[in-house]
């Protein structure tokens, strides 16, 4: 019996030629032969693991958005390595949601082209849902953080300013895919940071005096 481990891979380079032929085409041009091609296997090997286009697109954007949760941890970890201030490891986890690098356009705009084919498919728009509300959790958690350390005053309704971060970079994201000049790109971190900084107005009680 082939072990787990060859199935995820096995699945990770098949929705890996979805993304492929998304990013050339459009999600719109994706179906069980091109993945097929893209991906350098068969299309009975595609179809042995996805019996619609639906399921196909649904694990493609399950594996997407496991990647760009996976980038926003990296880089919260790295923040917290270098002892950062709970406002700087959020912002650096938000920045993340931006696509200020190839890679990060690249999945920036995978998730918005899914976000479209969601709003007819409520598989697509459940794995959105999770994803965002996920998201807008650990935010919300992040601020509470800092209000437990002192970042962040006791007045302050986390629940929503969880929600206005999470909704200022995924504004953010959608104006960077369409203006990706230099200028654009310094507010949009510019408007991330201002955002942080009023949110986290106080020092840490853990930081050294």
């Amino acid at each position: 019996m082939p072990r787990t481990a060859d199935h995820d891979s096995r699945r990770a380079q098949i929705t890996t030629g979805v993304r492929e032929l998304a990013l050339a085409s459009g999600l719109g041009a994706v179906t069980i032969a091109g993945t097929a091609k893209a991906a350098g296997i068969s299309v009975g090997l595609v179809q042995h693991y996805y019996d619609s286009k639906e399921s196909l697109l649904a694990d493609t954007l399950s594996h997407l958005l496991g990647d760009i949760e996976g980038r926003v941890d990296a880089a919260i970890i790295r923040a917290e390595r270098d002892h950062a201030r709970i406002e700087h490891m959020l912002g650096a986890g938000l920045l993340e949601l931006l696509p200020l690098s190839p890679t990060h356009r690249n999945e920036t705009y995978l998730r918005h082209a899914f976000a479209g084919l969601a709003l007819d498919s409520p598989t697509l728009a459940g794995h959105q849902r999770t994803f965002d509300r996920r998201l807008r959790d650990r935010i919300t958690q992040a601020v509470r953080n800092g209000m437990a350390c002192g970042e962040v005053i006791p007045e302050t309704d986390t629940l929503l300013e969880g929600e206005a971060a999470f909704a200022l970079a995924q504004g953010l994201a959608a104006r960077l895919l369409l203006d990706q000049d230099d200028g654009a790109r310094s507010r949009a971190r510019a408007a991330i940071a201002a955002r942080m900084a009023s949110v986290f107005v106080g020092p840490c009680a853990r930081e050294s005096p």
